[in-house]
């Protein structure tokens, strides 16, 4: 089984970097499933000694921060609290959100960590400088369909650490970004603590009734949609959707949208926050 340290500072994760905890094997009331934002929408979650990482490695922009750079050297070198990465999960290949050749380049140092993400993604690694036909065994390409799609990884010498419960959702912008497989993740670590990443999920709520039986087969303890949802939904529309405990809204540019700051919902906003991953209300 892996050594694993949990690093937690209050002032983010930033100063975490510097800063190791002891290990936990579950997360518990007291020392509940974290998530740590690094920016735009890459999210590292922890629950246990279970890592995960939701779009942590892009390179390009538009207008939204990128991770700092001592933070992703830190994911690509595996140090405190990067160190015993169990997947990786990309949400769609926009380059505000994935870079082949930088994760390319994470398969190869660290060669027990899983990838998930859409088959666009394993098309674009493969075309990429550091490409390696041995990753194509840790790599779950999934297929450009409408019907949600279930893996179970192994994770820690646990054959079912990691539940994965993924469908297509439409990237928001209509039919010029139809031909982008924007995946939203649900993700449930430990049998305990279950989260979902959305990536640039439309608002287009006749989806999300297409969808209705996947939301509702399984509760969220804490979702992370696009805040553009939470602007055109409302907190509690979002949640009931989602079938969500809590929700967190990211992919919020250098500049915030006005309303963000006399909304009372939550949001992601400055790298370094933290949110803990309690047990169902």
């Amino acid at each position: 089984m892996k050594t694993k340290r949990l690093q937690m500072a209050a002032t983010g994760l930033a100063l975490a970097l510097a800063a190791a905890m002891p290990v936990f094997a579950h997360p518990s009331e007291d020392d509940p499933a974290t998530a740590h934002f690094l920016a735009n929408e890459a999210i590292l979650v922890t629950a246990g000694e279970t890592r995960i990482l939701f779009d942590p490695l892009f390179s390009v922009s538009y207008g939204y921060p990128l991770v700092a750079p001592d933070v992703r050297a830190a994911i690509m070198a595996g140090t405190p609290p990067f160190d015993g990465v169990d997947a990786v999960f990309v949400s769609h290949v926009h380059g505000d959100h994935f870079d082949a050749e930088a994760v390319n380049a994470y398969l190869a140092a660290h060669p027990d960590v899983i990838l998930v993400g859409p088959w666009q993604a394993r098309l674009d690694m493969q075309a990429a400088d550091g490409w390696d036909a041995a990753f194509e065994a840790r790599i779950h390409a999934l297929p450009f369909i409408a019907s949600p799609q279930d893996l179970v990884l192994a994770a820690d010498g646990v054959e079912d650490a990691i539940r994965v419960e993924t469908v297509h959702i439409p990237h928001a912008g209509g039919a010029g970004r139809a031909g982008i497989q924007n995946m939203a993740h649900r993700v449930t670590l430990n049998g305990e603590a279950t989260v979902m990443h959305m990536g640039d999920a439309t608002t287009d709520s006749a989806i999300y009734d297409t969808h209705s039986d996947h939301f509702a087969a399984r509760r969220s303890q804490h979702a992370f949609p696009p805040y553009w949802l939470i602007g055109e939904w409302g907190g509690d529309t979002t949640r009931d959707r989602l079938n969500a405990d809590h929700v967190t809204g990211i992919h919020l540019g250098n500049a915030h949208p006005a309303w963000i700051a006399q909304s009372d919902e939550d949001f992601f906003t400055q790298a370094g926050e933290e949110r803990g991953i309690h047990r169902h209300e």
